[in-house]
């Protein structure tokens, strides 16, 4: 029983990073220099790498939506993306803590500037790649499960996750600014 759950964990946790990252390459791609304007902005690397981060963001993103499928480097990609999401929430905190005004347009969906709304998200998302590591290094790597009814099963749970955290500043704009007054 208890390697079963281990599995569809596991199957989630892939599922959830892979459409998360493959939601911000899309918006990255869709608008790169949005992406890149915003790096720019946040000052969160030299102002002669910011174009360069940039571009590499969304390759690093897409290799370790695809890595956490691949079963010898799965352990390795939830490692990898631990130490990304790390990174991203420092950039997003300095931001913060600097009071600049700026959008991350992780998605290219939201021109909101950066808030906790994203810090939470990535925190989230650094708890499933937490979960992810942890899982697979029990399961010595966790092949992908042949039972195309755990497969649909797993991705019908993360599905609706991984859509909340890709629109959560979204939802952060909505629902988080009060009316009354």
């Amino acid at each position: 029983m208890g390697e079963i759950m281990n599995d569809q964990l596991l199957l989630v946790c892939r599922a959830v990073m892979t459409i998360v990252f493959a939601a911000s390459v899309l918006g990255k791609v869709r608008s790169p220099g949005a992406f890149a304007a915003a790096v720019r902005v946040m000052r969160v690397v030299p102002a002669r790498l910011a174009g360069p981060v940039a571009a590499a963001v969304p390759v690093l993103e897409a290799g370790l939506a695809l890595a956490v499928w691949v079963p010898v480097l799965t352990a390795w990609a939830f490692g990898a993306a631990a130490v990304t999401l790390v990174a991203f929430t420092a950039a997003l905190v300095a931001v913060l803590r600097r009071g600049i005004d700026a959008s991350c347009s992780c998605f290219g969906i939201s021109a909101a500037p950066v808030g906790p709304a994203q810090v939470v998200r990535n925190c989230v998302l650094l708890a499933f790649s937490s979960t992810g590591l942890a899982t697979a290094l029990a399961a010595d790597g966790g092949a992908v499960p042949a039972d195309h009814g755990k497969i649909l099963l797993g991705i019908l749970v993360a599905a609706p996750l991984s859509i909340l955290l890709i629109f959560s500043e979204v939802l952060h704009e909505v629902f988080g600014r009060s009316t009354v007054k």
